[in-house]
């Protein structure tokens, strides 16, 4: 029933929940960034290690150019001993002389050009203070970086599931508030707000109010639970007399609004109500297979020619005229009494059925 009882009055315009959803964007970036703050800090961390190793490099190559100048005199036999000696000094690690350059992890060449050392290499092992500092300080800082943003991360998701968890008590408050809570049909807010949003957008509309008629004797009879089970069979019988974009409200006891795009022929909302008397004077299989009621009708055929409170007055006056009539039968808004002695039927007037028996059942 709900499908087809419409979706216009619960279009995002005016569904108040929506006024979480900026809540929810605002958590999800706030995870976003933490993330990205996350990736921004470990990449900041290894770059400033790249970047120390390449300055501490930069300073080694610069003080083993000074020994180059030093030892591009010195003999091969004193080589050894001088290297040894500057080294200590320079602060350069297994500083030595080969024939080729070396490999290997943080093993670092220069070559000779010229002196009786030329074409041989000095090498040593390059200092790497950046890799040691976050060998030292990594297994400490690195979980405890990683905790912390996991942290806000973990607060953020519940904040999330908290907004959601809002968001769908705000909803079910919105539906329970829009809907009669016996047939599932909207009510009457909810046919306020359809018909100030058709006013608004200046779509064309019909207003129908239709009315039981002998639905009393069902209470009186059977109980009040007998008469909530035809009135949500009714709602349902109805419901299936709509097109798609149309809407039917319960708005009192055993009162209804619908609201239909029929265009402004006489001729089809007549059809409509037809329609809706014959289903309502189907026997009620929730109550008894031969206990009955019957519908009357009131029509409004442009909506937009007056505001949604004279709208419903006027739908009322012509479903008033139509139940005066013994009911089962239905009237336009604006059309004259019937001559009581007379054969003429002015405009607005649809014949009246032939009064259908009070609510009965047989009992033993």
């Amino acid at each position: 029933m709900d499908t087809q009882t419409n979706t216009i009055w619960t279009l995002p315009e005016i569904d108040p929940v929506k006024a979480l959803a900026p809540i929810r964007r605002l958590v999800w970036l706030a995870c976003l960034c933490a993330l990205v703050a996350g990736g921004v800090l470990v990449l900041s961390a290894l770059h400033i290690m790249e970047t120390t190793d390449e300055l501490s490099l930069a300073r080694e190559r610069a003080r083993v150019a000074q020994i180059a100048d030093i030892v591009v005199s010195l003999q091969a036999s004193e080589a050894d001993a001088e290297l040894a000696r500057l080294g200590a000094m320079a602060g350069l690690r297994d500083l030595a002389l080969s024939s080729r350059p070396l490999s290997g992890e943080g093993r670092q060449s220069m070559p000779l050009l010229s002196g009786p050392l030329g074409g041989q290499f000095l090498t040593w092992t390059a200092d790497r203070p950046g890799v040691l500092l976050f060998q030292r300080h990594a297994p400490l800082r690195v979980p405890l970086m990683l905790v912390l943003i996991g942290s806000v991360l973990g607060c953020l998701v519940a904040m999330l599931r908290h907004v959601r968890r809002i968001e769908q008590q705000r909803a079910a408050a919105q539906r329970q508030a829009l809907r009669d809570h016996l047939t599932g049909l909207p009510n009457r807010l909810a046919l306020d707000k359809v018909m100030t949003q058709l006013a608004a957008e200046q779509r064309h509309f019909s207003v129908l109010a239709l009315d039981l008629d002998r639905f009393k004797p069902i209470n009186d009879l059977f109980g009040h639970h007998a008469g909530d089970q035809a009135l949500v069979e009714m709602a349902a019988r109805l419901s299936a007399q709509l097109r798609a974009g149309e809407f039917l409200a319960r708005v009192g006891g055993d009162e209804f609004v619908a609201i239909v795009h029929r265009g402004q022929q006489h001729a089809d909302l007549a059809a409509f109500a037809e329609d809706c008397i014959a289903a309502s004077a189907a026997p009620l299989a929730s109550v008894g297979f031969n206990v009955t009621v019957g519908m009357s009708l009131g029509i409004v055929v442009d909506g937009l020619e007056h505001p949604a409170p004279t709208l419903l007055k006027q739908a009322d006056r012509a479903l008033y005229e139509a139940k005066r009539r013994q009911g089962s039968t239905f009237c336009f808004a604006g059309g004259s009494r019937p001559a009581e002695q007379s054969g003429d039927k002015p405009e607005g007037w649809a014949p009246a059925l032939p009064p259908a028996p009070v609510a009965w059942v047989e009992t033993a």
